[in-house]
């Protein structure tokens, strides 16, 4: 009896690691939207004390050449900085797309929203960034 019950024990154990471990393989993803921007990010699972974090930005405005610079950071809900994009462009179709690494913390994969603020043209809008 002794037997059967540290193999079931085993067992329950076992499978216990395997489900946490296929959640934590899967992407994260957060998108939100304002009147001038839209904007997604994914995050992949931690690799090496790091995450990587795939930045979709769009512009929703008409004159696209008139963003010019831009800058971008994202927050979490508990204020630690995760992401600092400083000078950059839109592409033609008023588009950005980047792949950062990011230090891993807790904060950023239990969030349910993050903000990303974008700065343009003495301009500043917060986006609120919510999981799908």
């Amino acid at each position: 009896m002794k037997k059967v019950c540290i193999a079931l024990f085993s067992l329950f154990f076992f499978v216990s690691l395997a489900g946490c471990q296929s959640k934590a393989e899967e992407p994260l993803e957060f998108s939100g939207e304002t009147q001038s921007w839209s904007a997604a990010i994914t995050l992949y699972p931690i690799e090496n004390s790091k995450e990587t974090a795939q930045i979709n930005l769009n512009y929703l405005g008409d004159k696209i050449e008139s963003v010019g610079d831009f800058g971008i950071n994202l927050d979490t809900p508990n204020n630690q900085n995760g992401i600092a994009v400083r000078d950059t462009r839109l592409d033609k179709e008023g588009k950005f797309k980047e792949k950062v690494k990011l230090d891993a913390s807790e904060g950023i994969m239990k969030s349910k929203h993050l903000i990303l603020t974008v700065k343009w043209n003495d301009k500043s809008e917060d986006i609120v960034l919510k999981v799908k």
